[in-house]
């Protein structure tokens, strides 16, 4: 599997690397959540601009971006807007998402893009394109929030990523049962054996946690932890997942 060299870190390589989310509602909220990172251990931030209440007014996003990159100038920076249709904050279409998607790509303040595997093939090749152009890493993901489905169907999901050029492949899944957290790690164990890009999976929620931690016996090379405010159900504190990771290393 090839890695991917983000800034300061490569992933792919060694234990995952821990990303946090940064989630606000407005600027003043911005604010607090980034002050909310001191102290913390982690190696990436996720922009999650969904949650801003003006999430549909581009530039207002891209101006928030610039107060984050001017805030961490050093820190690998991941540009997300999730759809609602995947579990996102702010419903928009499909016009939107790509021009959102394209002005951040183009905007030299991010260092990966969050591209959703369903978006449109064409749309999504298109994307990956333009990420590639101006140096920016293009992750591609897939999030199912009502069930865990076969390991096939997971297996062929992270490999269409790969297929459509993604430079890392992420996929989460809601587990209804153990043996759904066991189907996704089945799964990871299966794709990092053909994978040439990192993959990143996750069973959500509480029953799905032990995935968040075994990323360096399964296969996923990147893990999500909790600063103020968690993005997705079963993250827990960064800090605490350090010390977890450090454990298993």
């Amino acid at each position: 599997m090839n890695t991917v060299r983000i800034k300061n870190i490569e992933l792919g390589s060694g234990s995952p690397k821990i990303a946090v989310p940064l989630v606000a509602k407005d600027s003043d909220g911005l604010s607090a959540a980034l002050a909310a990172l001191e102290g913390l251990s982690f190696d990436l931030v996720e922009f999650r601009v969904d949650f801003l209440t003006q999430a549909a007014d581009a530039a207002y996003v891209l101006a928030q971006t610039q107060k984050v990159r001017a805030a961490l100038p050093d820190t690998p920076l991941l540009f997300t807007f999730r759809r609602a249709a995947e579990g996102g904050a702010c419903p928009c279409d499909d016009a939107y998402y790509f021009e959102l998607v394209a002005r951040a790509i183009d905007s030299g303040l991010i260092d990966v893009i969050d591209i959703e595997l369903f978006a449109g093939d064409e749309a999504v090749k298109a994307a990956v394109a333009a990420a590639k152009a101006q140096g920016v890493a293009a992750l591609l993901c897939n999030h199912d929030f009502d069930k865990t489905p076969p390991k096939a169907e997971i297996v062929g999901r992270l490999n269409k990523m790969a297929a459509l050029g993604a430079d890392i492949c992420k996929i989460a899944v809601m587990p209804q049962t153990p043996e759904d957290v066991l189907t996704l790690l089945a799964a990871t164990q299966e794709a990092r054996q053909t994978a040439t890009q990192p993959i990143v999976t996750m069973s959500m929620g509480k029953l799905g946690v032990i995935s968040r931690l075994a990323g360096q016996t399964f296969g996923s090379a990147m893990t999500f932890g909790a600063a103020a405010q968690a993005s997705a159900p079963g993250q827990i504190g960064a800090n605490d997942l350090r010390k977890i990771l450090d454990v298993l290393a």
